[in-house]
């Protein structure tokens, strides 16, 4: 299993080291998503540590570029793929505001991963706008997702000193954010105005099945509170 082989990733951060959980979605983020890895320029939005860009170019990808806004992720990151002797050309790690980065341009890709990053802000529109401003043509998302049937977002509060939460941005105050929970209907309404479809999402309990893992190693997925899949442009 990739994490696995992989365990520098459970000491470069503190959020999600389950290594079997974290197994179980890179069957469901990387694996189910090989065909358009391979040979794909990629953005990672919120990258985190790297181990989702690592993955990407261990799947087949070109190169990976990454945008964080924890200065020491962004150290991890680089010192990882450093240590794991990546070629230079292949990988590139931005310390900024997500939304600032994307707004400012950050070049064109076929491939951007937003994984973990929709529940940490409501800044939907910058976000869509800019994924869109790359020219890639795949998205792969992995969020939480309200249960609601209609489109809404439901609206809630980091706290911006855990690293699990929101990284702290001109609209924070107090040390916090506000940040939303989009319902699976309001997500595909913005990715439907920025072009996009949503073309699979992934079947977790199948995953489960073939990795012979207990059901609470994928709760929220399970009960449809989070979601993984890939959505297409357009155009």
């Amino acid at each position: 299993m990739f994490f696995d082989d992989h365990p520098e990733f459970l000491e470069t951060s503190t959020t999600s080291a389950n290594v079997r959980r974290l197994n179980l979605r890179h069957a469901a983020i990387i694996e189910e998503n090989h065909d358009v890895l391979v040979g794909a320029r990629v953005l990672d939005i919120a990258s985190h540590d790297g181990r989702w860009s690592f993955a990407a170019l261990e799947s087949g990808a070109r190169d990976v570029t990454g945008i964080e806004g924890r200065s020491y992720l962004v150290d991890n990151a680089n010192r990882t793929f450093v240590n794991k002797e990546i070629a230079q050309s292949r990988f590139r790690f931005i310390h900024a505001d997500v939304h600032e980065a994307l707004r400012n341009g950050v070049g064109s890709f076929d491939v951007v991963m937003c994984l973990g990053f929709l529940y940490h802000t409501l800044r939907y529109v910058e976000l869509f706008a800019g994924i869109r401003a790359t020219g890639a043509h795949h998205v792969i998302i992995d969020t939480r997702v309200s249960l609601d049937k209609n489109p809404v977002i439901r609206v809630y509060r980091n706290r911006l000193e855990r690293e699990s939460m929101a990284v702290e941005d001109s609209y924070s105050y107090g040390g916090k954010s506000l940040v939303g929970s989009p319902s699976m209907s309001a997500l595909k309404r913005m990715l439907a105005t920025y072009g996009y479809r949503i073309a699979s999402k992934t079947d977790w309990p199948r995953i489960l099945s073939e990795h012979e893992s207990p059901a609470n190693e994928a709760k929220k997925y399970l009960a449809g509170k989070r979601v993984t899949l890939l959505a297409v442009s357009r155009d």
